[in-house]
């Protein structure tokens, strides 16, 4: 449970969103899987979002297809992310399939009983699903029960207590928006090793 705190001028710090992480975001992570809790600062509140990513890493086939992210529970329940369409060959303009599923928001995947069965921990996987069923890339991650998290967020709360009041103002590390101009796949697509 990383830990991140945030001050507003004139106020004290506190601490940012409470999440879970597994895997990352970077340019060699092949996932990346996060958990968003609800909080007022002193509780840990229930379950409130997760999001996933999958690398599509080494799939390839010589045929146009598609993939899609998929999270799977401790008893093979499975919850799609969203369908990426990939072209024939080992060029493509995206590379990745995410999915995400929300308490409260518009704009998730349909995802019934996926927040509670995450709320309850253990064994969980994602990968990528191809157009044939089959799985690609699969990471397992166990998350920890429900104690253990109140664990983590107490020792969070903790740090946060202790932090310097007069740190200098900073808030959350602001998305940056990147332009990607349309991809065009070379004629004839490179074929598959």
């Amino acid at each position: 449970m990383p830990l991140e705190i945030v001050r507003t001028e004139g106020q004290a710090p506190r601490m940012g969103d409470v999440t879970l992480r597994a895997g990352g975001n970077n340019k060699g992570d092949p996932f990346a899987f996060t958990l968003w809790f609800d909080s007022d600062g002193e509780h840990l509140g229930p379950l409130r979002s997760v999001g996933w990513t999958v690398k599509f890493g080494d799939y390839c086939r010589d045929r146009p297809s598609w993939v899609q992210s998929v999270l799977i529970g401790p008893n093979g329940q499975a919850w799609p992310g969203w369908r990426v369409f990939v072209p024939a060959g080992l060029d493509r303009g995206q590379d990745w399939s995410t999915g995400y599923a929300s308490a409260n928001e518009a704009n998730t995947v349909a995802a019934p009983g996926l927040l509670e069965a995450l709320a309850k921990g253990g064994r969980f996987k994602v990968a990528l699903e191809d157009d044939e069923g089959r799985y690609w890339h699969e990471a397992v991650i166990n998350l920890h029960s429900p104690a253990r998290w109140e664990q983590l967020f107490a020792a969070n709360r903790d740090a946060v207590g202790a932090a310097d009041p007069d740190m200098p103002p900073r808030g959350a590390t602001p998305l940056i928006a990147v332009y990607q101009p349309p991809f065009t796949p070379p004629t004839p697509p490179r074929p598959c090793p």
